[in-house]
């Protein structure tokens, strides 16, 4: 599809206002959490059933995002993405009932996250730019999200001090309903129409998503796929509890902790423009199994290490590759496979990614409560790492093979 650099500017930017706005359905839970302990007065342990259950929906509502993105594209995905989180952080203001919460926060607006992120977004990118392109593009939009960690989460700190849940829920809606319906609902009118890729033959499509999940294509880039999601599962959920245990005691905890982040925080942002840009000249296998061997070697650093000069560095290696893998498997996976299926199994491995975020939660927990230490969890990662290293070595060997087979379907 050519278009304009106008119109390709705007994806861009449409893209990043999604993914910066898209943060906040995480980011408002994660600050407001002992207030929702409080308004429901249940257990924290109790309470956590629902981010648990939104990540876990995450994975299990990415093929119905990949199906939704075939059959009626990636533009109209994002679209009912927005409009969904608008309505239920409309309803999320003045719900009093645990269940209802749980089913609004963990399975509703877990499907507006899936349907405003990578599966969507990778298949836009995937039709309108450019293949030498493509990388970067999705690099610059998926980067709306490390900018919203960023910006976004300091600012619900912020609030927390003087808004209460049902004002920032309130908030969060109106700036969906008012910017991000609008921008997307914009992008629409602006960009010549994208068709679907559905055809008549539904049932020939799902035997094929059923044929291509048991090739080893699929099963090397699920397996590596699954590392991505156990380490950041790590990072989102374990870091700062290691951290706070090790330097218990130091009188610069505090500071070695929130720079550590900040310095992640920052790496994320550059390493994903370096990687999208380095994709142009390397062999994408090749280039995830040295983005894993990175990864794991960042971890390895911090088993058993007080030094702030170790958990900074740690945080520019693991940062710098933050982002990478997923831009390149998203890559991978979209160049490999056919038009009709692409959503499909860009969906399924979203899957296996947020199959590998709880389990390594759950057992990183468990790990800690029979230990006490997150020693165990922290090795286990980075030998996961490893082998997703691995298996990106032999994702290149298949690369002349299999995966040049798959990408010869009729588009």
């Amino acid at each position: 599809m050519q278009l304009s650099r106008t119109q390709l500017g705007l994806v861009i930017a449409v893209g990043v206002l999604v993914t910066f706005l898209a943060s906040a359905i995480k980011g408002s839970y994660q600050v407001y959490f002992v207030d929702l302990v409080e308004q429901f007065g249940i257990g924290r342990g109790h309470f956590a059933l629902t981010g648990a259950v939104f990540g876990l929906s995450i994975g299990l509502v990415s093929p119905l995002v990949g199906w939704v993105c075939d059959r009626f594209g990636a533009i109209q995905t994002i679209l009912s993405g927005a409009v969904t989180t608008a309505l239920v952080f409309a309803a999320l203001a003045y719900v009093q009932w645990f269940p209802l919460f749980l089913f609004l926060y963990g399975l509703m607006a877990a499907y507006a996250l899936a349907a405003m992120t990578f599966v969507p977004l990778g298949l836009l990118v995937d039709r309108v730019f450019a293949h030498e392109n493509k990388g970067m593009a999705f690099a610059a939009i998926t980067n709306g999200t490390a900018i919203g960690f960023m910006v976004l989460s300091p600012m619900w700190v912020w609030f927390n001090e003087f808004l209460s849940w049902t004002q920032v829920c309130l908030l969060i809606a109106a700036l969906f309903f008012l910017v991000v319906v609008p921008a997307v609902l914009g992008l629409q009118r602006t960009l010549p129409a994208i068709k679907p890729a559905h055809g008549s033959d539904e049932d020939s499509s799902e035997d094929g998503v059923r044929d291509e999940m048991l090739k080893p294509a699929f099963l090397l880039l699920a397996i590596s796929f699954a590392g991505c999601g156990a380490s950041m599962a790590y990072i989102d959920v374990h870091l700062v509890p290691m951290m706070q245990q090790v330097l218990e005691g130091s009188v610069h905890k505090t500071e070695v902790i929130a720079s550590s982040l900040s310095i992640l925080g920052a790496a994320e942002l550059i390493g994903a423009f370096v990687v999208g840009w380095l994709l142009r000249y390397f062999k994408p296998g090749l280039f995830l199994a040295g983005l894993y061997g990175l990864r794991a070697a960042s971890m390895f650093l911090i088993v058993q290490t007080e030094s702030a000069w170790v958990f900074w560095t740690f945080a520019v290696m693991f940062g710098l590759t933050y982002m990478g893998t997923v831009i390149i498997t998203s890559m991978l996976c979209l160049k490999v496979y056919g038009e009709k299926i692409k959503g499909k199994m860009f969906g399924f491995l979203f899957t296996i990614h947020q199959v590998a975020v709880f389990a390594t939660i759950w057992s990183g927990g468990v790990a800690f409560d029979l230990t006490g230490s997150y020693q165990g969890v922290t090795i286990g990662v980075a030998l996961f790492c490893c082998f997703s290293s691995i298996t990106g070595l032999l994702l290149h060997g298949w690369h002349k093979r299999e995966l040049q087979h798959i990408g010869q379907q009729p588009a």
